[in-house]
């Protein structure tokens, strides 16, 4: 699969350089940042502007392209067996998703549990690669996962507008915490079946915050 942007092919390029399968180049670029391309175990190609449009389908690729392995999907066996967890239940906007990998991966949580799947080259670009070091699996039934969780003794958290204030909570030491779809939320079903609900306060007239931002507060001050 493609990944494209500068700061996503040298994050890939510093983190994770097993992954890079073939790098590419439409620009000339600077000498210091060419070798360290060169010297990585895979093959690297010049491009023209027209061919590295379409492999980055119109995306704003600033020159950097490259083809990587798809990340390792884990399962809800290996998940379960986890303390800090996030489980995102509707959401599909991959900049988001993205963004609460790159949260997870930077603020001590272990695994990410979807409720769909979304396309890998999206998300390895909107999480800045974190797909490949945040273990994930996906679990179409949300409830379920509420259950297997439980069942091992995992607290599970919701964020909901009628929650607890989650400067106040006391945070289990196995949790895990649910984002619903931003605008709808946590669906009814899956709220009534947390063991608590947590809401950020707010000033000046706001309800709501993006669900990425919102998710990387919860999920701070849950590793208090």
């Amino acid at each position: 699969m493609i990944v494209f942007g500068k700061q996503v092919v040298l994050h890939m390029l510093k983190n994770h350089p097993n992954k890079l399968q073939e790098l590419y180049l439409a620009k000339d670029i600077d000498p210091k940042i060419f070798n360290l391309l060169k010297n990585v175990n895979a093959p690297l190609m010049r491009l023209d502007f027209k061919k590295a449009q379409a492999m980055a389908k119109g995306g704003n690729h600033q020159g950097f392209l490259a083809k990587v392995a798809p990340p390792t999907l884990s399962d809800l066996a290996t998940l379960k067996t986890y303390d800090r967890l996030l489980v995102l239940c509707g959401l599909s906007d991959i900049g988001n998703v993205g963004a609460l990998f790159r949260s997870v991966a930077a603020l001590g949580f272990e695994g990410v549990i979807l409720d769909r799947p979304l396309p890998y080259e999206g998300l390895v670009r909107a999480s800045l690669g974190a797909l490949y070091s945040v273990p994930f699996c996906v679990c179409s039934n949300p409830l379920d996962v509420v259950c297997e969780l439980k069942g091992v003794g995992v607290v599970c958290y919701g964020a909901h507008l009628k929650g607890e204030d989650v400067r106040l909570a006391h945070f289990a030491p196995r949790l895990a915490v649910f984002l619903g779809a931003e605008g709808e939320g946590l669906a009814a079903k899956i709220i009534k079946k947390m063991d608590g609900l947590l809401h950020i306060c707010m000033q000046g007239g706001n309800n709501s915050l993006n669900v990425s931002v919102a998710g990387a507060i919860i999920m701070d001050r849950a590793r208090k």
